[in-house]
């Protein structure tokens, strides 16, 4: 019982500090950092981790303890779920942004590309 407590604990650090650096990612993409994004993922794989330990030990009853951690880290859910949903629409956005750039662009790639003579010269004065 003391090790899913210890459990829980460290999913509720874990869940805060999700919620904390997605505080700090902005909403325009183009200013994250590549370390932020990382941060968070970090985050979520080690909370992951903490998740299927959890499991592994069962989830019969919970002591009233337990439940007051539970509890907390719904509370900290509540809180981060609209959070990621707006990060996930705007990273969703950016990467259409690309993928839209990249269409257009290859449609004008070869109206600049020089035609290959394939190694001869070709004299043009009459």
């Amino acid at each position: 019982m003391e090790k899913r407590i210890d459990g829980l604990t460290e999913f509720l650090a874990q869940t805060q500090a999700i919620y904390e650096q997605a505080q700090l990612i902005d909403l325009d993409m183009d200013k994250n950092e590549l370390a932020q994004l990382k941060r968070l993922q970090e985050l979520f794989d080690s909370r992951q981790e903490t998740i299927e330990a959890l499991a592994a030990q069962g989830t019969s009853e919970w002591s009233a303890d337990e439940q007051a951690i539970i509890a907390k880290i719904q509370q900290t859910e509540i809180q981060l779920q609209p959070l990621m949903q707006t990060v996930q629409e705007q990273f969703s956005a950016q990467m259409t942004r690309l993928g839209q750039t990249r269409k257009v662009s290859g449609k004008y790639a070869g109206a600049y590309r020089q035609t290959a003579s394939g190694g001869s010269f070709i004299d043009q004065r009459k």
